[in-house]
């Protein structure tokens, strides 16, 4: 039986959404960054049991001495190929389930070693996981902040229904994350992106986008406020009571963005 359309269109969430993410962990974390620096490879993922126009959905990883890239689509020579009999098998090892792929290229046995190392960071980014340390603290935040207002551009570019009528509704739109740095309001943040929406087109960025105000900003005042929200150990509303974030802009448009965020973190995690 072929994939579920859940299946394909949370696997490709983590495709578009969450693979992407490893440029920070590349970039933020010293002994990542180092082990990969020399590293050229070509790491190709998927799974055959999606059906359609696409019975082998898949995306490759490109290495190349430091710089990284994902790429959607079957890579013509993968030195080394991770696949999944089924798509649910793939999505719940990306979840941090018990689930191993057929491997190709265990001669590349160091290479591959790293890959998977690159990939279990991603679990950074669970609810389950809650870093003590200052620097893996911040690194979740902004490696799931990435992640969601990227998931939002992917899940309007997928064709959810809601979403599209979302997006088509608004007539060009910036939707804010901000979290303040140790400097406090006014000074460089520790982590800021943004989702751009515009007549059904949507696209996410990382930084503070300068071109127009934003329509909403989520302003998040530490590190530690943006944690116990991403947690779910505040809501939204408690989360400003207790002064862990301020939402500037639309409430309404607000909520509705929050609970598509939820939805997306339910099939994510």
């Amino acid at each position: 039986m072929p994939a579920t359309a859940t299946d394909i269109a949370t696997a490709k969430l983590f495709f578009n959404a969450a693979f992407p993410v490893m440029q920070v962990v590349l970039d933020d974390d010293p002994a990542m960054k180092a082990g990969f620096a020399r590293v050229r490879a070509v790491v190709q993922i998927g799974a055959r049991d999606s059906g359609g126009p696409e019975p082998f959905l898949a995306c490759h990883l490109v290495f190349d001495n430091g710089a990284f890239s994902v790429v959607q689509g079957p890579a013509d020579k993968p030195g080394i190929a991770l696949t999944f009999s089924t798509v649910a098998k793939m999505n719940t090892m990306f979840r941090g389930g018990a689930a191993l792929p057929a491997i190709k290229g265990l001669g590349k046995f160091g290479t591959l070693i790293k890959v998977f190392s690159l990939l279990m960071s991603l679990m950074l980014m669970m609810p389950s996981s809650r870093p003590k340390d200052a620097v893996k603290q911040k690194l979740k935040v902004k490696m799931s902040l990435y992640m969601i207002t990227r998931a939002l551009s992917v899940y309007n570019k997928l064709g959810d229904p809601g979403m599209v009528e979302w997006c088509r509704r608004q007539p060009d739109r910036i939707y804010q994350f901000m979290v303040d740095g140790p400097g406090g309001p006014g000074t460089e943040p520790d982590v800021a992106c943004y989702l751009r929406v515009k007549a059904g087109r949507s696209k996410s960025g990382h930084g503070v986008y300068t071109r127009r105000s934003p329509f909403v900003l989520f302003h998040f005042y530490s590190v530690a406020g943006a944690l116990k929200v991403l947690l779910k150990d505040v809501g939204f509303v408690e989360g400003v009571e207790q002064g862990c974030v301020e939402i500037v802009g639309s409430p309404e448009y607000a909520m509705y963005l929050n609970d598509y965020m939820a939805v997306l973190q339910g099939m994510l995690t």
